[in-house]
């Protein structure tokens, strides 16, 4: 049944969501399910715990190690993982005696969240607020100026200028906008880069 379940929890696909607010960013993802059981009621219940499990790993996956998560997710109760969800919304609902299916969306407790990695011991850059502060990058640019060039269209293209900080060799020290973190290590993975905190100090490399 669990390997059931990953193969599963590994093919659903997923729609991805990082937005502004007042009192910081929401983080909050879309999954569409389906799910048969005896029961219309025992389907619905199954396909809210998948999207729940879905969701966490598309949206915390961009704040955490992938694998490290993935791990936790799987040894995590679907009741513990039910308090890192804030509020849960459904569209497109088919129910018939045995199937459920709908559009399941989801947006997840940053604190709650947080805390949960962190009592896990995995390392996370989950924001908690909107703020003006820089995080630190270490840019190795094996390439020189063609990977450099890269970056700077990855940054501009986020709107954010890279504050250089040192050169030395192939690395580059710079500052960005702590809220830009997670868009800029998205878009990082994108193309090809790898990243990782060091001593708090986000390294990205090729």
């Amino acid at each position: 049944m669990k390997i059931y379940l990953r193969k599963l929890f590994v093919a659903m696909v997923a729609l991805f969501c990082v937005a502004g607010t007042a009192f910081g960013i929401e983080l909050s993802a879309t999954v569409p399910v389906s799910q048969t059981s005896d029961t219309a009621a025992s389907a619905k219940i199954n396909a809210a715990n998948l999207a729940r499990r879905q969701i966490l790993y598309n949206v915390l996956s961009q704040y955490a190690q992938s694998a490290e998560l993935n791990g936790l997710i799987y040894d995590t109760s679907s009741d513990e993982l039910m308090n890192l969800i804030s509020s849960t919304s459904v569209s497109n609902e088919q129910i018939s005696s045995d199937t459920y299916s709908a559009n399941i969306t989801m947006v997840v407790d940053n604190m709650a969240a947080k805390k949960w990695l962190d009592r896990a011991g995995i390392q996370n850059w989950i924001p908690l607020e909107e703020t003006s502060e820089k995080f630190m990058v270490l840019m190795v640019v094996p390439n020189g100026l063609a990977d450099w060039a890269e970056l700077k269209r990855i940054t501009r293209e986020g709107k954010v200028e890279i504050e250089t900080q040192t050169i030395s060799g192939n690395q580059i020290l710079a500052k960005l906008p702590l809220n830009y973190q997670s868009k800029f290590m998205a878009a990082v993975r994108e193309m090809g880069w790898k990243y990782t905190n060091n001593g708090g100090v986000l390294q990205v490399w090729k």
